[in-house]
């Protein structure tokens, strides 16, 4: 174990910036590594003492500036108006006015990003995390189904490797993950047919990557239950094997964070955020055992053996619409993922007919396709990463009573940090500066569903369904697409079921 120590000790002083809102299993893996890695976990700026006292302080500043300077400039409006007004002259009435309107929609633009900004902090630092007691209790009562929906249009597969890597990893349990593949089935070119193939196969490939690990762990818990049923157990033996399992484990977290070992940021974000804090709360777990062999009963070893086969326990796996021509082949992320929504719950078949392959209901006898129902679902873009409690806390929130009837629990992406390319960076500034803006709206109960990445409760999904017609085939809408953004309609269709 000497070596695993030195090889994670060099690897943090290389990721010396490394932290993640952690849940109980990496809080309690750090708490053991403190001593070790000095330098992990140094938390975020935005946890420093007064940090947000000073910035709605400075806030509330811009908001009653802006206010003052506003009243001042009507002032002066009106006096112009007024004179013009005075010797007739509607020309200049006419572009003055046209002149205030264009300012007035400018201030008012700025006024609301900084009454959003304003309740975003307060927000902000009035919240407190559930506490890790709260969910480790959650999470050991029995939890909801989930599927982690990714839709993905000629996505590179690098970038959905990662992704699906990081729903696969939730530390949540038997997670279903679908990469629902919109690329034209019948490719045009030897790149887009090579690209094909390989998203084709990726599902698979992360599969038995996990799949590996999870047997390995399944036949350890095995071989414990074995041991305990002849009383072969040796208490201080059972800890170390534990503690060997877990070494593994973490193992496993740094070689995958050797495959993404690009200095690309979004990659730099994806070691740091997912897979070097599953590494490093396992090796604190291992070195605790290690230390304290006592520290755990049997059964809770039992248990952890439990929680490490679940860590690898997601099912990974793809769907592609357009195969079929009864499903819709509208071009937009919207209907790629309403078309695997209406088949959830149900059992279907090929059928080859005279306009080509369909999918059909299959209600008794055998099936081609039997598709999971599920609870919760994530809808997740194929470029985006997930921490690793995402899923666990979010849902936590929706399963509180007194929240049945609540359909979406979110948190607004957030860019990458540290793009190298101006442009980006300008574009990841404006994904920034919307995640305040939904935060600061939820202060107002004013926000709207962000498709991107978001907890949906699939009965609230139900409720909202609608049947429409296209090509002449029936096809179910959950989530509209008459507008830009479909998920501001969705939010209203979902307000007016309650």
């Amino acid at each position: 174990m000497l070596r695993s120590w030195r090889k994670a000790e060099k690897d943090c002083a290389l990721d010396r910036a490394t932290s993640a809102e952690n849940n109980s299993h990496f809080n309690e893996g750090l708490d053991d590594l403190e001593s070790l890695f000095k330098t992990f976990g140094g938390g975020s700026p935005d946890s420093a003492p007064g940090s947000f006292a000073s910035r709605i302080r400075v806030t509330a500043f811009c908001i009653a500036f802006t206010l003052f300077a506003c009243a001042m400039a009507s002032v002066d409006i009106a006096a112009v108006f007024s004179h013009r007004l005075g010797q007739g002259d509607w020309a200049g009435v006419a572009s003055h006015a046209l002149f205030t309107l264009i300012v007035a929609f400018l201030i008012y633009g700025g006024l609301v990003y900084q009454l959003t900004r304003l309740i975003h902090l307060r927000r902000r630092a009035e919240h407190r995390p559930v506490a890790d007691s709260e969910l480790r209790r959650f999470r050991r009562s029995g939890l909801p189904s989930l599927s982690i929906l990714v839709p993905s249009y000629k996505e590179e597969p690098r970038v959905v490797a990662q992704t699906l890597l990081s729903a696969a990893l939730q530390d949540y349990g038997s997670q279903r993950v679908v990469l629902l593949i919109d690329d034209p089935p019948k490719a045009r070119g030897e790149q887009a047919a090579a690209n094909l193939r390989r998203m084709r196969a990726l599902p698979k490939q992360l599969q038995r990557l996990l799949d590996r690990e999870r047997k390995y762990f399944d036949a350890e818990r095995a071989a414990f239950e074995r041991r305990g049923a002849v009383g072969e157990i040796d208490a201080r033996g059972e800890a170390l094997r534990l503690a060997s399992s877990l070494e593994r484990a973490s193992e496993w977290f740094a070689d995958q964070a050797a495959v993404f070992s690009r200095k690309d940021h979004a990659e730099v974000l994806f070691r740091k955020k997912v897979l070097l804090p599953w590494r490093y709360s396992l090796l604190g777990r291992a070195r605790r055992l290690s230390t304290d062999p006592q520290s755990l009963s049997t059964s809770e070893i039992a248990r952890s053996y439990g929680e490490l086969a679940q860590i690898f326990s997601a099912e990974v796996t793809s769907f592609e619409r357009k195969r079929y021509v009864n499903l819709s082949h509208e071009a937009n992320k919207a209907m790629n993922l309403n078309s695997y929504i209406g088949l959830m719950g149900r059992r279907w078949r090929r059928v080859i007919g005279a306009d080509g392959l369909r999918l059909l209901p299959a209600e008794k006898g055998p099936c081609d396709l039997q598709v999971a129902d599920a609870d919760y679902v994530i809808t997740l873009d194929a470029d985006s990463v997930l921490v690793p409690d995402y899923a666990l806390r979010l849902v936590e929130v929706a399963e509180r009573p007194g929240n049945e009837r609540l359909a979406v629990v979110q948190t607004p992406y957030s860019a990458f940090p540290g793009a190298s390319a101006e442009l980006e960076r300008i574009a990841g500034a404006t994904t920034d500066i919307q995640y305040n803006i939904h935060q600061g709206f939820s202060g107002w109960s004013a926000t709207y569903w962000v498709g991107a990445n978001a907890v949906i409760r699939k009965a609230a999904l139900d409720d909202i369904a609608e049947i429409t017609e296209e090509r002449g085939y029936p096809v179910t809408v959950y989530i509209q697409d008459r507008t830009v953004i479909e998920d501001t309609e969705s939010t209203v269709d979902l307000i007016a079921r309650g």
